[in-house]
């Protein structure tokens, strides 16, 4: 269990945290949900708003500043 722990520590030491594999999306500490909907997903983020573009988005998992998204990703866009 320790090198669990150590090894969720090291990888979730940043101000945010973005995974994007073949059909899944997930984010760590966001801070607000500003869009959601089946074609698009916007973020608000520590510095910045991001926004996935795509179709049939599906949110998995909600917690508490964490998501996990399934669908098809067709564009990703980093907001000021």
């Amino acid at each position: 269990m320790h090198l669990y722990k150590t090894m969720k520590n090291f990888l979730m030491d940043f101000d945010y945290y973005i995974d994007i594999y073949e059909d899944k999306i997930h984010v760590f500490n966001y801070i607000d949900i500003e869009k959601l909907n089946d074609t698009e997903i916007v973020l608000a983020m520590p510095a910045f708003t991001l926004s996935f573009k795509g179709t049939s988005f599906v949110v998995k998992r909600l917690e508490k500043r964490e998501i996990l998204i399934e669908g098809l990703l067709d564009e990703v866009r980093f907001l000021r």
